[in-house]
């Protein structure tokens, strides 16, 4: 074969490796995606397959255990009668929608404040912002305990509520995205008259919404799903969230059964995973955003 026909018959070979590697990298990456899938639903799923299974004989046998043995409610029945389960899940609600609310009473303006308002220190003020999202939050526990003590706030809901509403993550999302929208729009109501608080709320929140929509979801799930801070600050067991309600009644060396606990886990997971159904539409659009 000549130099000039290797060098046509080069391209085309190249270019047939790599359909043929595409080919192969789309099975591979649904296959990891299928995975990861399964990692991430496997306690779910160990968990709804003991719940439903009347005999607990085999829930620590692999694969029995996701076969319900005798399947029926009766583990859910009891886990309703023996734990004042719908007060905790009021608490948990409460706790969750406030923390909702005074986060994005907060997350937008410090948001907006950053994207488009000029004072000193502001650089260095995002920047310490973000070098707060890289501390642990088991770091604040003692501090935060000692001040909300002195204040003589323990064993109150927003003992609770108050270290979770300051997210350092709520205000680097709403300022991205307040930084992307259209400066033209901002401008055009500042020469109709309005001022800065207006512009924000009137303006850039309603054009924000996947934002705003999406920093709630997180907020919530995140909140429902807390238990170390409350456990530390409240002690009245009828102020207990869900999470903490579950863990102070069901286990400890007084624990009945682990049906009983895996029961109450997925039934407080239900309100979570009810949250992403009806949401996801809002939660996905915020996420897949670029301005995001």
């Amino acid at each position: 074969m000549s130099t000039e026909q290797l060098a046509l018959n080069l391209p085309a070979a190249v270019q047939t490796r790599r359909i043929r590697l595409g080919a192969l990298a789309l099975p591979l990456h649904y296959a990891a995606l299928l995975l990861c899938a399964l990692l991430m639903t496997f306690p779910f799923l160990w968990a709804l397959a003991v719940g439903l299974s009347k005999d607990p004989s085999g829930i620590w046998r692999f694969p029995q255990a996701f076969w319900p043995r005798d399947p029926g409610w009766y583990w859910f029945g009891r886990v309703l009668n023996e734990i004042p389960f719908f007060t905790y899940v009021g608490n948990s609600l409460l706790l969750s929608l406030c923390t909702v609310l005074a986060t994005l009473l907060l997350a937008i303006p410090a948001g907006y404040a950053l994207a488009h308002m000029e004072f000193p220190g502001r650089r260095w003020l995002f920047g310490l912002l973000l070098a707060t999202l890289m501390v642990p939050m088991e770091i604040g526990v003692v501090p935060n305990f000692l001040t909300l003590s002195q204040l003589g706030w323990l064993g109150t809901y927003g003992a609770a509520m108050l270290p979770n509403i300051a997210s350092a993550f709520g205000v680097f999302m709403m300022k991205q995205y307040f930084e992307a929208l259209p400066a033209d729009a901002l401008e055009a109501a500042r020469v109709d008259g309005a001022n800065e608080w207006q512009v924000m709320w009137r303006i850039a929140v309603p054009m924000s919404w996947p934002a705003v929509t999406t920093l709630a979801i997180f907020t919530f799930v995140s909140a429902w799903n807390d238990y170390l801070w409350p456990s530390v600050v409240l002690s009245d067991r009828m102020k207990m969230p869900l999470a903490v309600g579950i863990f102070h009644d069901l286990t400890g060396p007084f624990a009945t059964s682990t049906s009983l606990v895996l029961a109450a886990v997925v039934l407080a997971a239900l309100p979570v995973l009810l949250c992403f159904v009806f949401t996801q539409r809002w939660l996905l659009a915020g996420v897949m955003d670029s301005r995001a």
